[in-house]
């Protein structure tokens, strides 16, 4: 009922939403949506709707990087420090900071492709992480797949009642890259667990 309501009004505003300023404030929204780790498929969605696959996709990639960015450094600032006290406490779980700061962008961009891990608990877990901005940063990249889909769907829904029956895209090439890249992620993580024990 409330996302009915919320597609009624931005149905009523899809002329503002496609001014500057509009465009600004789908951007703010955007942003909030994903520090508030919520789900941010349906804006992508509502994007692709408004503007188009192509400028939509560049919106929402300049939204995303932006929000997840936030995140990373938030988590980075305020939460990384209780977690190494954490790790100080119980060497075992600084298995996981090794594994993740090994892979670096290797993980993180499979990670970005596979559907499995949620998009907005990542920003924040990275950043409690070493990871290094860089690394972070480049791996977004490989959001760029299922964000051109989603806004490529958005796109062809001729009116928001189209657009709230969308169901989620299954498309055989994105499953493809989602097995494989979750294929990838398991092996190297088995890969530099056993490194670790190894050294250990």
């Amino acid at each position: 009922m409330r996302m009915n309501i919320f597609l009624e009004n931005i149905y009523n505003l899809s002329f503002f939403f496609n001014t500057g300023i509009g465009i600004l404030s789908f951007v703010c929204i955007y942003i909030l949506i994903v520090l508030l780790i919520l789900p941010a498929s349906w804006l992508s969605l509502l994007s692709g709707f408004l503007y188009g696959s192509y400028l939509g996709s560049i919106i929402v990639f300049i939204s995303a990087f932006i929000g997840a960015s936030v995140a990373f450094f938030i988590s980075k600032s305020f939460f990384a420090k209780k977690l190494k006290t954490l790790f100080s406490r119980n060497p075992k779980l600084s298995i996981i900071e090794k594994v993740v700061e090994k892979g670096g962008l290797k993980l993180i961009f499979l990670a970005r492709l596979s559907p499995i891990f949620p998009f907005s608990i990542l920003n924040y877990f990275y950043g409690l992480n070493n990871v290094k901005f860089r690394d972070f940063a480049l791996g977004f990249i490989g959001i760029i797949p299922g964000t051109f889909l989603y806004c490529s769907i958005g796109s062809l829904a001729k009116s928001l009642q189209e657009l709230k029956n969308v169901q989620s895209p299954n498309n055989l090439y994105m499953t493809i890259i989602g097995v494989v890249s979750t294929s990838l992620i398991l092996y190297f993580l088995a890969k530099y667990s056993k490194e670790y024990f190894e050294n250990f």
